[in-house]
């Protein structure tokens, strides 16, 4: 399958174009940035045929493009792409809104295009190893999940797109903290309820607390951070056990199962991002080959970013205080 990555960018850089290369079901013949030096620059470096300024100097020569481009723009590339019959795989978020989201979706399903979300948690070794364990049945029911997740920010993306309001709706919650949310999501479905609190005063939010409550009992607690140090790790009780795994780690894995504890290892390395994404693209290319759907469908994008929604509208509608009570601190 022809592929062109669309946004060259440091994800571009560090992980699609790799990713792309190591995958023998696809072939990368194109680089589209509107920064087309930069886009020259990574071709020349990695032996790419063509740098293009726009998508439509290239859609004739490709058979689906990769939207590593940040998330105001995607709705628009997507759509433009699918009308001229290439298959779509979207960077997470998929779109700034569930209304641009639902646009893209109704656009491959009325051209019979696939269109595929990068939540690459659902191809970590250690998560597909818990989902299985899950559904089948041997964990039982699940009683509480407790996530930390935090680092203080450190700028990756050339335009700073994660911090300017103007390019994104979000913070954390946005940007980093979907893919916790699709994994739950994943494994455990809707909740019934949630409360939401952040730190946000009408900027973007650097610290959020989140909780999820599932109609079976079940609940799901959530710190992320963009300004604090937090454990990096998800810990979870089930009826029948308990497990817990580092978040950057895709093979490590604590559990107790029937009375009997002990530390497995899913996968011969702890965290490659590369081989992850390209079994990701991998997925993505057979199913726009065969016709079947990928294992992250727009569906589950659009799910991901509706939820987010939610907590910002939940958030807007309590009274604003004039400043935080403490630096960090949701409210």
């Amino acid at each position: 399958m022809r592929l062109a990555i669309v946004g060259c960018g440091a994800i571009a850089e560090a992980i699609h174009i790799p990713a792309a290369l190591q995958v023998k079901e696809v072939r990368l013949v194109g680089l589209v940035d509107t920064d087309v030096s930069r886009a020259q620059a990574l071709a020349s470096r990695y032996g790419i045929e063509r740098a293009e300024s726009g998508l439509e100097d290239i859609s004739d020569q490709v058979d689906a493009v990769v939207l590593a481009t940040p998330p105001h723009a995607r709705s628009t590339l997507a759509q433009q792409a699918i009308e001229q019959g290439l298959h779509v795989f979207c960077e997470k978020p998929m779109a700034n809104s569930s209304a641009e989201c639902q646009m893209m979706l109704e656009a491959a399903h009325a051209a019979e295009r696939t269109l595929a979300v990068g939540h690459i948690y659902r191809f970590f070794p250690n998560r597909v190893h818990i989902w299985n364990l899950y559904k089948s049945g041997q964990l039982g029911r699940m009683i509480s999940v407790d996530v930390e997740q935090g680092d203080p920010f450190k700028p990756i993306p050339r335009t700073l797109y994660t911090l300017r309001k103007e390019m994104v709706p979000g913070g954390v919650l946005f940007n980093d903290g979907v893919h916790v949310l699709d994994m739950l999501f994943w494994w455990f479905g809707d909740p019934e309820t949630f409360d939401y609190r952040d730190d946000s005063l009408g900027g973007l939010e650097s610290n959020v607390d989140l909780t999820l409550n599932y109609s079976d009992g079940g609940t799901a607690h959530f710190r992320l951070s963009r300004t604090c140090r937090l454990s990096n790790s998800i810990e979870m009780r089930f009826e029948r056990g308990e497990l817990c795994f580092p978040i950057y780690d895709m093979a490590a894995l604590t559990l107790e199962l029937n009375g009997r504890s002990g530390q497995l290892v899913l996968h011969t390395t702890a965290w490659d991002f590369v081989e992850v994404a390209a079994s990701q693209l991998r997925d993505f290319a057979l199913a726009a080959l065969d016709g079947v759907p990928p294992r992250v469908p727009g569906e589950e994008g659009l799910r991901t970013v509706r939820f987010v929604e939610s907590c910002y509208q939940r958030a807007s509608r309590r009274p604003r205080v004039p400043k935080a009570p403490l630096p960090g601190i949701p409210w």
